[in-house]
């Protein structure tokens, strides 16, 4: 798998430590990570700080899944007790592995449906975050690797259709964009949700930032385009 995940390799190999996954819902263990990452990034939001760490904590999460539904037909089960995880020397979440799989899309689906609102209800409840910003942010980040993954087996439709069999309501419908600039066409993510670094370091919003207007976004979508 390492080679298709590519960057995203890292989350099927375990750190120096090894953690039962069972602490991704766990509220002292998550206040400790916003905490930590408030540190990191000098701000002190506790909403902030738990969308920073959920927006890369999600992409670990199902980056690997995906990939293996796409070239396998089968994914690690997501749940909580059925994994152990470890951490990034930056505090984010490196790397989740299963003790079970899934055999089907939709068994997935309804596994990662309910994994995912056990965590999202326990970082909100230490946070202060919204659970449906978190829910959002989640959708995104299945958007954005399932695309990945298709690109990697060489099929980017096959992955975005993967994203959207996966995204059970309260996962927002994810939404993909096709831009064309000097006569390329790229597929971006539409997104719903904002990961709010731009908050953090008082710097420009994302190029995808749904916080954007419409026309900037697609200036900025055109220029990634063309470049």
């Amino acid at each position: 798998m390492a080679a298709p995940l590519g960057e995203f390799a890292r989350t099927i190999e375990h750190g120096p430590e090894v953690l039962p996954g069972t602490l991704l819902t766990d509220p002292r263990w998550l206040a400790a990570r916003v905490a930590d990452t408030g540190r990191r990034w000098s701000h002190d939001d506790p909403r902030v700080n738990a969308t920073l760490w959920w927006y890369s904590a999600s992409s670990t999460l199902v980056a690997a899944p995906l990939t293996m539904l796409l070239s396998a037909g089968v994914a690690p089960d997501p749940r909580p007790e059925r994994l152990t995880v470890s951490l990034q020397a930056n505090g984010y979440l490196r790397a989740a592995r299963s003790d079970r799989l899934s055999t089907s899309a939709t068994a997935f689906s309804e596994e990662l449906r309910e994994a995912h609102e056990a965590v999202i209800a326990s970082l909100a409840e230490v946070s202060g975050a919204a659970p449906r910003a978190l829910w959002a942010i989640a959708s995104d980040s299945i958007a954005n690797r399932a695309l990945e993954a298709g690109r990697a087996v060489g099929d980017p439709g096959r992955g975005c259709d993967l994203a959207r069999a996966v995204s059970r309501p309260p996962l927002l419908p994810v939404r993909y964009s096709d831009v064309t600039a000097s006569g390329l066409t790229r597929r971006f993510v539409r997104r719903g949700s904002c990961c709010l670094i731009y908050v953090a370091t008082d710097g420009d919003k994302c190029v995808s930032c749904p916080r954007r207007t419409p026309a900037d976004r697609h200036a900025e979508l055109v220029r990634r385009t063309s470049s």
